[in-house]
This record gives C-alpha cells, structure tokens and sequence, in this order.
C-alpha cells in the first residue's frame, strides 16, 4: 500500500512539471513563435504602456514584459543590457551617454504619449468633508515641495482660494516625494525651476543639489516629507493620509478618483490637467532633432487652457544588431510601437494622457524605420492616431481645431468664476475634462470648456528650436555609485526575457523540494509499516 501510495505522489510530481511546461511554453508567445521584448522604466507612462502591451498581446500574441521601474532605473537597465528597451521620462545624463559611448551601444529617442504632472491631493475640511477644489500657483507649489510652507492654512495658499478659504484645515502639509530617481521628479523640477529660479536656487544651495538645475532626484531630508517608490507608492500614500500632497502624472489620481489641483498658467488661469489642456500647452514645445522636446515655452504658454506641467514620455531603443538584440526581438518592438503611434493613442484621454501630434508620429515611424527587423511603418493615412484625421482628441470632426472634451475631474474638483473650469459635486470618475473660463457650477462631476488649439495642430516651429536639452543633474562618480546600488536592487524585479528558465527553475524547485519529501514519506512508512508488523507479532489488543 506504501508503494502505491508513493507511486501516485510521484506521478502527481510528474504531472506538476508537465504543467509548468505548458505554462512556460505558452507564457513565451500566444503564437509559440513569438520572443517577449523585456523592457524597463518611467512609472510616469506606465498606465498607457500596460494598456498598449496587454493590447497587442490580445490582436497579435505579441509579448511585450514592461517594468515600471522608474526612469533612472530604466536607462541604467537599457545601458547594462538588461532589458530590450528602456523608457524615460527625460534623455539620459551625460554621465550615461559617456557610459553608452565607452560600450558603443547604440541608442534612440521615441516619445510614447503626451501627458500632465498633477499635484494629487488628500485633503479634508474640519467637519470630514473632503476638499475638491484647491487652487494654487507655482509660488505656492515650490514653497510646499522645498519645505518653506508647511501648513495648509498658509497665507499664500488661503489668499489663493478665497470661496473655500474657511473650509482648508489648520494642519501640517505633508508633502509626498519619490524617493526613486524619477522623470517625474525631473519634469516638476524643471517646472519649478523655471517660474521659481529664485526659490529654486536657495533650495539647491539648502539641499546640495549641484548643478543648480532638474533633477531626478528629490531631496529626502525635507522637514515633514514623506518619500515613496513609483507613481503607483506616491499615490497610494495620498489616498491612505490626510493632508498630503504629491506630484504623480494624471492618470494615477484619476485611476483613484482623487482630486488634483486646478494650477494657475501665465494667463492667469487655474487650470485642470485634461488631454486637451496637456495638448494645448505642449503645442508650445520646441522638438529637436532627437525627438525630445524643449519645454520652457509649455510652462509659459498662454492660451487660457494650457496645463503648464504637461510633458511627454520617451521610448529608447536600439539601432543595430547588438547586446542580445535580434531581429525576432525588432520585428516585436517595432509592431508594438506602431500599435502605440497609431491605434494605442485612441486610448490616450481615456487614460490620463494625451496623443502624439503628426509631426511626432511621423518622427516615431522613422525611427521604427532604424529598429534591425522592424516592419515598414503604414503610410500615415492607415494610422489610426485621432489627431491624424482631423479629429483632434476624440477622432470627431471639428477639424485641426479639436473638439470641446467634456468629462469629471477626479475627486469632483469645483472652482470658482475666475477660474478655469467648473465641476459638480458627485465626482464621478472621467479622464479628459477639460476646463473653460466661465466657471459657473454643475451637479454631475463635469468640466465643460471653450474650444482650443488640438494637439492635431503640428508644431508652429517645427523641428525647430536649436536650445540645447536640459540633462538635469549630473552625478560624481561616488555619487553614481550610491545610485547605482539601487539600480541594482530593482533587478531581481525584472523577469527573464524568456520562459524557459521560469520553466526550468520551477522544475528545479519541484525537484528539490518534491524528491526529499518523496523519501522521507516512504522511510516513514515504512517504519510504520515495520511498527504494525511488530506490534501485531507481540500481540497486542
């Protein structure tokens, strides 16, 4: 009986590995032919690029394996071979272009998907009710994020909504920072630092920030601050702890149906991150040769619509055949790219971000074009990007001039008469409300806004501007190290680009873990079995 009973157990061992067979062999391609592209990076564009990547999965059996690891993380990964293709919010450093150059990899910029940095925000009145509609400049802004204004009730921060004024908590701010390095981090810096040079430039003399510019890396010693790891870590704080606020790309709060501030552009104006205030803003951005885009002119621009923290996401990929990179893996990158061009920036308002404008997609098919084994990109009138066909945001039919977007922002943001927008009080969850200048309130949740320039509209100055690209803080070489420690910690993270060795180390584990407990089983009843004998010769009851 002992027998038997260790034969099934073995053939269930069996049955367990053939299983994980299956399962590795199906997890390597839905087509069986098909190679996982491992890719690693901005959390900022993490929401779109999992959309796109579960997508294509769905139409072609296409795997694509994305790690929403941080910018930092994602160029230090595309840089040690560790992934197929990196994603950033911001170029690499000089520091990493000498480490790319000294190993002749070669490399690329395709921006992603436009979007906002909000300020999300947990923020309750006296008697519990949350607080929906908070206003605030960039004066307020920097103050909060560099630790010179700590409590709700500042002067600055009541004297900037008048109609709540008596509504806001006499509480400490807590103000919510990545304590990763992160593009996020890069693009609010540089917001900041623009409008601010004064108050930014103490806070680097304060905090050691050298040289005095961007930075990926937010100081974590700041009196009162909290710092978490991702998008992902900084939102879910906010939602778990009153008073905090943090800087987190709109989708994030909107996934939670938190609100965001309304921030004040240089018109004036306390403006809502919508897909179309994003888009009308960057219509502003000064694209270079490389496809990244200069962003001075987005936080100044002065349409009365214009989100002033609004940005794009890049893609960094290969350009010859080198690092574990095949044409197999090229053929898969590049569908996925053209997925996400095309078809995938239908998607983009729907999730918090805003699509590429033709002269960006065209940018992105001709890098396509330089990607070993790619497939030719489609002329650009198959392209199913909405801002192609003269449909602005949503693909209707108001021309270059896009349409009037309507939707809730999240939390139920309301604001006042010289505001921006308005909204109701339900709060209903939407994702591309944009904000007119009435201001005049509503009851379902909803913005409602004037038409303004779409992101359909190609760049007034074309490939254009000849100013150079901020790099943002450049590292020592102690300095480096240190970072590179966390880099490090971040890999176990990434799963292997292919399944066979899942496969193989469930096997292993099987194997280790089933075989000695197969031989003490059959020791053990074996004993039992000699016990019984025994205890039946010695005739007991």
């Amino acid at each position: 009986m002992a027998r038997g009973h260790l034969r099934r157990l073995v053939l269930a061992g069996l049955a367990v590995a053939a299983v994980a067979a299956a399962g590795g062999a199906t997890a390597g391609g839905a087509q069986g032919s098909s190679v996982t592209v491992l890719g690693a990076g901005s959390t900022w564009d993490a929401i779109a690029t999992a959309q796109w990547a579960a997508d294509v999965h769905n139409l072609y059996g296409i795997t694509i394996n994305y790690q929403a690891v941080g910018s930092t993380a994602g160029r230090q990964f595309y840089i040690e071979n560790q992934v197929d293709f990196g994603d950033s919010d911001i170029p690499f450093l000089p520091a990493e272009l000498q480490q790319l150059n000294g190993e002749h990899k070669t490399f690329q910029y395709l921006p992603t998907v436009a979007g906002g940095t909000a300020l999300m925000y947990n923020l309750l009145t006296p008697a519990g009710k949350r607080i929906n509609s908070l206003q605030l400049d960039s004066k307020a802004l920097i103050g909060i994020f560099t630790g010179t204004i700590t409590s709700w009730r500042d002067p600055l921060i009541l004297s900037e909504n008048p109609s709540i004024k008596n509504l806001i908590p006499n509480t400490k701010i807590i103000p919510v920072v990545r304590a990763d390095g992160s593009g996020t981090s890069a693009m609010f810096s540089d917001y900041l630092r623009q409008l601010q040079p004064a108050a930014w430039t103490t806070f680097c003399h304060n905090y050691e920030i050298t040289p005095c510019g961007e930075t990926s890396f937010w100081p974590l010693t700041i009196p009162g601050a909290v710092a978490q790891k991702g998008s992902d870590g900084v939102a879910n704080y906010v939602v778990q702890q009153t008073n905090t606020i943090t800087y987190v790309e709109t989708g994030y709060a909107l996934e939670r149906n938190f609100p965001v501030v309304l921030v004040k552009n240089a018109s004036g104006h306390y403006v809502f991150p919508s897909s179309q205030n994003d888009a009308t803003a960057l219509i502003h951005a000064r694209i270079q040769s490389d496809l990244i885009s200069d962003l001075s002119g987005v936080h100044t621009a002065s349409a009365p619509t214009a989100y002033p923290i609004a940005g794009y996401s890049y893609m960094i990929t290969p350009t010859k055949l080198q690092d574990g990179f095949t044409t197999a893996k090229g053929a898969v990158l590049g569908r996925f790219i053209l997925y996400n061009a095309c078809a995938g920036q239908r998607k983009a308002a729907q999730l918090g971000y805003s699509p590429l404008t033709p002269v960006l997609v065209q940018g992105v098919f001709a890098a396509v074009r330089r990607i070993p084994g790619a497939p030719t990109p489609p002329p650009l009138s198959q392209c199913a990007n909405p801002t192609l066909h003269g449909g602005g945001l949503g693909g209707g039919p108001q021309g270059n001039k896009g349409p009037t977007v309507t939707g809730s922002n999240p939390g139920g943001n309301t604001s006042s008469g010289r505001t921006s927008g308005t909204s109701g009080t339900s709060g209903t969850s939407g994702t591309s409300g944009t904000s007119g200048t009435s201001g005049t309130s509503g009851t379902s949740g909803k913005h409602t806004g004037q038409k303004s320039s779409s992101p359909g509209q190609t760049n007034p100055n074309g490939q254009s501007s000849g100013i150079p690209v901020a790099y943002g803080l450049t590292l020592s070489d102690n300095q480096l190290a240190g970072r590179e420690t966390q880099v490090l910690n971040h890999l176990a993270a990434v799963q292997p680009s292919s399944s066979v060795p899942l496969l193989w180390i469930a096997i292993d584990v099987l194997i280790f873990a089933l075989v000695p407990w197969l031989f003490w089983h059959q020791r053990r009843a074996r004993t039992t079995l000699r016990e019984y004998d025994s205890h039946q010769t010695g005739g007991g009851d």
